[in-house]
């Protein structure tokens, strides 16, 4: 068997405040790259970009979760990510031949002039989240969806409509606008199983709307998400092994849209994760969502030596 180079993955590692025609880029710049002159770990400071990747606006899956499950070695489709499968088999829930899993998370829409966006509104309780429970699972087993708890304001799902779906990963969309997912061309044009699930949203809005969770919320949950369909790969024995490790921890920090909060997290991650791992030889994927750098190590030549005397190297220009 081949043993390929580890991998470590960086989720929402990329902030959207370095885009070109971003209103506040300077200052962005200026943050991270004071942020990079400060650090001193050597490792990080060789690092080089090796490639770069863009996934196009259509994209269902994040770029950190189809990178996930390549490195893995698994042959998945975008927006067939078997996420919700894998928390299932860790939580050791077993469903039907017939079944496919899902997530189904309470989210809040902000609608305001047509638009439409999403975010994830925390915190919420586990009394919430039961509430809640209680209130969908009537919907939900009159459409044949099986419910399990699984985090709070979160649930694992599993039904013959999620067999064979693709959806919309909700890292894609958390903190975006979400109407040209809402709005397809024609209602002909979805399938049976995207009319059976745009149903049920508009009866969990409708529900959630007027539920008494919310009388005492600050942000309301006022509908769900769909996420994380698709199949578990069949158990082959790989070609290649390959280390991968996926950290998620800079969420929060991302959807701030503030670099006075991003990058002081980003720092923490660079000297506890991302520099020991370039240390030790490995690749770095940093992500956004729909964007990815990926980053080595590179041996300190004299002529690396020179250039990085005759021009300091810029965090920005790294990750762009």
């Amino acid at each position: 068997m081949t043993v390929a180079t580890p991998l470590t993955i960086v989720a929402f590692a990329l902030p959207a405040g370095l885009a070109t025609d971003h209103p506040d880029r300077g200052h962005w710049q200026q943050t991270l790259n004071h942020c990079f002159v400060n650090t001193q770990t050597q490792p990080w400071r060789q690092a080089q970009r090796k490639s770069t990747l863009e996934l196009p606006d259509t994209a269902m899956s994040a770029c950190h979760e189809m990178a996930w499950a390549q490195a893995l070695g698994w042959h998945v489709s975008d927006g067939q990510i078997p996420l919700a499968a894998v928390a299932a088999q860790d939580h050791d829930l077993h469903c039907p031949a017939g079944h496919g899993w899902a997530f189904i998370d309470a989210v809040h829409w902000h609608i305001s002039q047509g638009q439409v966006n999403l975010s994830l509104p925390t915190p919420i309780t586990p009394d919430e989240t039961e509430a809640l429970r209680r209130a969908m699972l009537p919907y939900l087993t009159q459409d044949g969806i099986e419910l399990h708890a699984y985090l709070p304001g979160r649930w694992l799902a599993h039904a013959s409509v999620f067999k064979h779906l693709s959806s919309v990963s909700l890292d894609r969309v958390d903190g975006q606008r979400i109407d040209h997912w809402l709005q397809p061309s024609s209602i002909a044009a979805q399938t049976q199983a995207q009319r059976m699930l745009r149903r049920l949203q508009n009866e969990m809005q409708m529900l959630f709307y007027t539920h008494a969770i919310n009388d005492h919320r600050t942000v309301a949950l006022n509908s769900v998400w769909f996420s994380g369909t698709g199949d578990l790969p069949k158990v082959n024995t790989p070609t290649v092994k390959r280390d991968v490790v996926l950290h998620q921890g800079l969420r929060q920090a991302w959807l701030s849209h503030n670099p006075e909060v991003f990058v002081p997290a980003f720092t923490a991650v660079l000297q506890d994760t991302i520099a020991p791992a370039l240390a030790r030889q490995e690749q770095v994927l940093l992500c956004e969502p729909t964007r990815s750098v990926l980053l080595e190590n590179a041996p300190l030549g004299l002529r690396f030596k020179f250039q990085q005397w005759l021009r300091p190297p810029k965090l920005s220009d790294l990750l762009l």
